[in-house]
């Protein structure tokens, strides 16, 4: 941890530096994201908002959210400038399409950070862009700072819901009008990333020109009849049982098998496992239904079993 600076009312903006000073960090495209491991069974994901050709440092935006999972608290409470932090290498479930065409992008809050590093690779390939951001005023808006200094700043236009400016009753003119070419990214919490879909899709956007990110995925409602059932691990042949109450992943670390989950909402990935027997019952918005239909994978955190018995590549 090599700084940690306020970045809003209640978001810390948190420079991460390899242990090693000659150590170089990999490279990401805009939209990419890291796992902090905070400790031994705290895992959160965080967007990149360093500039992605930047091998010595990475950048991430964390908002204390006092009814989150536990991953906020960690890094406002207990994390200091000199603690070592285990993190993962870049991923990407957020990129851009194509840089040709123009692009809507709508942040809700904290969604404000995939955007920073999206927002400079559109203005350095010089592609029309309007970049939105609904917050409650402007100290609780994330890197407010950054926005306001950057070369693409007139891209920019802040919605402030104290003055009046919300989302669900006003929205960008932009989003109304259809670019077949283009596209329009959300992210932010669930409920603004699913208004700003369904507005795009009810103004003629098609669904491949929709793309969004949740840092709160939906939950997956209770669904009656879900069952106990067997799981298999390739690696031990050991037999364990998966409580109707408990995921695959929680009964293979009950065992001692490591499960690498992340977000343990279905949205990260993190967690995919290769299944060698048997159906699973697919409830991650992870895979596309091209993934689901295949059944050669299956996110352990949240997915279950349609045959009572399910091996796996663990």
């Amino acid at each position: 941890m090599h700084d940690i600076t306020r970045a809003a009312r209640d978001a810390l903006l948190v420079e991460l530096r390899p242990v090693e000073p000659d150590q170089e960090l990999e490279t990401f495209e805009a939209g990419a994201h890291i796992d902090l491991h905070l400790d031994e069974r705290l895992v959160r994901q965080y967007s990149l908002v360093s500039h992605g050709e930047d091998t010595a440092r990475y950048l991430v935006c964390v908002r204390h959210d006092p009814n989150g999972r536990g991953g906020s608290a960690a890094v406002h409470e207990r994390l200091a400038v000199g603690d070592v932090v285990d993190v993962s290498p870049p991923r990407n479930t957020f990129p851009l399409g194509r840089l040709d065409s123009s692009a809507v992008l709508l942040a809700g809050g904290v969604g404000i950070t995939p955007f920073v590093t999206m927002a400079e690779q559109l203005h350095r390939r010089g592609t029309p862009f309007e970049l939105h951001t609904w917050s409650r005023d402007a100290h609780a808006l994330p890197l407010l700072t950054v926005l306001t200094a950057s070369p693409w700043r007139d891209r920019v236009t802040l919605h402030h819901s104290d003055e009046g400016d919300s989302f669900r009753t006003s929205w960008p003119r932009s989003l109304e009008t259809v670019d077949d070419g283009g596209a329009v990214y959300a992210c932010g919490p669930e409920g603004f990333v699913s208004v700003a879909r369904d507005r795009a899709l009810a103004a003629g956007w098609r669904t491949d020109q929709v793309r969004c990110e949740s840092f709160d995925p939906p939950a997956e409602p209770t669904r009656d009849g879900d069952r106990t059932f067997t799981v298999v691990a390739r690696s031990t042949g050991e037999r364990i049982e998966v409580g109707a109450d408990e995921s695959i992943a929680d009964a293979l670390e009950r065992r001692g098998y490591e499960t690498y989950r992340s977000c343990g909402q279905g949205h990260c990935g993190s967690c995919l496992t290769a299944v060698l027997g048997g159906v699973p019952d697919h409830r991650d918005d992870f895979q596309t239904e091209v993934d689901h239909a295949a059944g050669t994978r299956i996110n352990t955190c949240c997915s279950r079993s349609l045959s009572p018995v399910l091996e796996l590549d663990v």
